[in-house]
């Protein structure tokens, strides 16, 4: 494990966010090409690549917050506006207690739904094709998630329970995985996210020989994300107040995003079958 590449003064540069500087990189790079096989222009993926920067790493600390609230909440006595004030501190203020430059809690899927919001918006203010601009960007998604949870496997967050299998590994002390299961083997459940990443950036290339409307990657990219996350975290350690029925906020997440999906790609195919048909 390597937490933190250099450190100069109060600043860090910690693994986490150099891979998931790499991934925003790597997706910015691929998205660029595809667009301009596509027959559009590059310049909209690099002018996108700022919104959607801003708005996953918004998006992702939001839903952190929201999920974590207890983490950041300031003294009751205090007044409304004082404790609004230090509560929004302790959740945006890069400058922690102990003089460190950096915030930690970001949830991926917070991110992706900002970013998908944002990215809509850009489009639409554009007059651009929102599902054929979609289906550029998204196997970028995949190649980024690999990054980013490679980086989680170097910080030591994001891990998983438990498990005498071989898959197993013991994480440092002074990692958070090591802090909460000490000499304890548990399933790497970040590896697991980064190489279903990967799976799903060429299985996305490869279905898209299959492709019969714009839109079409987009929805299957989110179809296996969703279902690729929610098998994964029945191996992902979650605190109790973090699970809801035996399931963990992700997961439920993952089912809504996974039926809604699928009913709007069937009746896509549906759709694309019955045009076909028509006669000229």
């Amino acid at each position: 494990m390597h937490p933190e590449i250099i450190s100069i003064g109060p600043l860090t540069i910690r693994s986490y966010g150099l891979m998931l500087a790499v991934g925003f990189l790597a997706g910015i790079i691929i998205a660029a090409r595809r667009a301009h096989k596509a027959g559009e222009n590059p310049d909209h993926v690099y002018n996108l690549s700022i919104w959607i920067v801003a708005s996953s790493l918004v998006g992702s600390r939001l839903y952190y917050v929201v999920t974590h609230y207890n983490e950041f909440k300031a003294d009751g006595e205090m007044s409304v506006f004082r404790r609004f004030l230090i509560e929004f501190k302790n959740m945006f203020w890069p400058v922690g207690a102990d003089g460190q430059v950096g915030i930690s809690g970001l949830v991926l899927y917070g991110g992706l739904i900002a970013a998908t919001v944002a990215t809509a918006i850009y489009l639409k203010r554009h007059r651009l094709s929102i599902p054929k601009f979609m289906d550029i960007l998204a196997p970028s998604l995949g190649i980024g998630e690999f990054f980013t949870r490679i980086g989680c496997f170097f910080n030591g967050c994001c891990f998983g329970k438990p498990t005498d299998s071989f898959c197993g590994l013991v994480f440092p002390e002074n990692s958070a995985a090591g802090y909460y299961y000490p000499g304890i083997h548990i399933h790497p459940a970040q590896l697991y996210n980064a190489f279903a990443g990967l799976a799903i950036f060429f299985l996305l290339l490869w279905l898209e020989r299959f492709k019969k409307f714009n839109g079409f990657t987009a929805l299957m990219y989110f179809i296996l994300y969703a279902t690729g996350r929610f098998i994964i975290d029945f191996y992902r350690h979650y605190e109790d107040r973090m699970t809801f029925w035996g399931l963990s906020h992700n997961q439920i997440l993952s089912l809504v995003v996974l039926i809604g999906c699928v009913s709007l790609l069937m009746y896509l195919l549906k759709k694309s079958e019955k045009t076909a048909d028509k006669p000229e």
